[in-house]
């Protein structure tokens, strides 16, 4: 039995493939460490050769110099917090979301009512309802899931109902001519010639839900600290390292969430969507 050798023209396509997807990754990576490091030692009065001089900003070497014990509890605690907020708020956006989404595509009046005051929404900084929202749910969890769903909620919405009304004209007329109901059409024309652009939304709102945790942190300090707490304690308290290694962690959670989604839309449309560049 004989075993067959990839081919050398076969072998240089796979190194000019992976080449071509991550040399410009890797460039782009090495200038931004560059220039992290030259914005740490380049601030006025920012360096001191002393190990335990604590930095503006410190370089990449030096972020994990304070964070132990206590210090790496709290940010994992604060995690969970943000990570748990994300969820919530992000599983009643695509709840609510996907609902107003089919509905409006269903009725254009509800369409026509409804879109103002959701563009309205989505405008409106957060620090302008705070009040409101102190008064109506308390300066606790449920607000920042409140701001979790105020943030991520419009996307989804806006791509589930253009997904739905760009379905094309010929289909439908063939589902006319079956006399297929309303119902029918939805469920086997337009959700699924919509769900390349749900999807879509959904991994825009995915990382939208994480600032909104991070951000409703800032607003409603009631209860355990998230990493929006988090980040304000240890800025308070010159704890630069902890402080950007919370940063990093936020990051961390907000590409964890995009790429799980992105993973879903592989599998659920990537398969047979010729469109998708992902």
């Amino acid at each position: 039995m004989t075993t067959r050798q990839a081919s050398p023209k076969s072998t240089k396509n796979v190194t000019s493939d992976f080449v071509k997807r991550f040399l410009g990754q890797a460039i782009v990576l090495i200038l931004f460490l560059l220039g992290w490091y030259a914005l740490a030692y380049g601030l006025e009065n920012n360096f001191s050769p002393a190990s335990n001089t604590p930095m503006i900003i410190p370089p990449p070497h030096r972020l994990f110099e304070d964070v132990h014990g206590i210090v790496r509890t709290k940010i994992l605690i604060a995690f969970w917090i943000s990570l748990k907020t994300s969820l919530i708020g992000l599983t009643l956006s695509i709840g609510i979301g996907l609902t107003l989404g089919v509905l409006m595509a269903q009725a254009k009046w509800l369409e026509r009512s409804l879109w103002p005051y959701l563009i309205a929404l989505q405008v409106t900084p957060i620090i302008a309802i705070v009040p409101l929202m102190i008064k109506l749910v308390g300066s606790n969890f449920a607000a920042r899931v409140l701001v979790t769903v105020i943030i991520s909620l419009f996307p989804i919405v806006s791509n589930t109902l253009f997904g739905i009304q760009s379905t094309p004209k010929n289909m439908h007329d063939l589902f006319t001519l079956h006399k297929a109901s309303r119902f029918t059409r939805l469920i086997k024309l337009q959700l699924p010639a919509a769900s390349p652009a749900i999807f879509g939304g959904l991994r825009i709102s995915a990382g939208l839900a994480v600032i909104g945790a991070i951000v409703g942190d800032f607003f409603f300090a009631k209860g355990d600290p998230g990493l929006g707490k988090l980040i304000t304690q240890f800025f308070l308290n010159s704890q630069a390292g902890a402080m950007f290694v919370t940063a990093l962690a936020a990051t961390v959670l907000g590409l964890i969430s995009f790429a799980i989604f992105g993973i879903v839309n592989n599998w659920a449309v990537n398969r047979w969507y010729e469109g998708s560049i992902y």
